[in-house]
C-alpha cells in the first residue's frame, strides 16, 4: 500500500526535483526499506521508475512540439540537459535530437 502511495506521488509529482528523502517522508517509510519494497514491488527502484517516467513524458514532447531539448528537460525535472540526454540515451539508444528527427519522418 505504501508503495503505491509512493507510485502515485511520483506519477503526479515527476516534473518536481524529487530525492529519496522527500519520498521518504512523503510516505513514511526509512528510505532504505522504501527502496527495497519499491524495487521488490515494481522491478525498479523508485528513482529508476521517476526517470523511466521523465522519458516517456519528453518522447511525447519530442514528438509533438518544437521545445528546445534544455526546454524539455528542465520542464520535466532533470537537474541539467546533458543528465536528461545521457538518461534518454541509455533508455532508448539514441540521443533527444535522433528520437525527434526519427519520429519527424513517419
Amino acid at each position: 500500500k505504501d508503495c503505491s502511495l509512493v507510485k502515485d506521488y511520483l506519477d503526479n509529482h515527476y516534473k518536481e526535483s524529487i530525492t529519496l528523502d522527500i519520498l521518504s517522508l512523503e510516505s513514511g517509510m526509512n528510505k532504505y526499506y522504501l527502496v527495497h519494497s519499491f524495487t521488490k514491488l515494481y522491478g525498479c527502484s523508485p528513482i529508476s521508475y521517476l526517470i523511466e517516467k521523465r522519458i516517456e513524458e519528453s518522447k511525447i514532447l519530442l514528438e509533438t512540439t518544437d521545445m528546445s531539448i534544455a526546454g524539455i528537460a528542465a520542464q520535466l525535472g532533470f537537474s541539467s540537459q546533458s543528465y536528461f540526454s545521457q538518461s534518454f540515451k541509455k533508455n532508448t539508444g539514441m540521443t533527444p535530437n535522433d528520437y525527434r528527427k526519427s519520429t519527424k519522418l513517419l
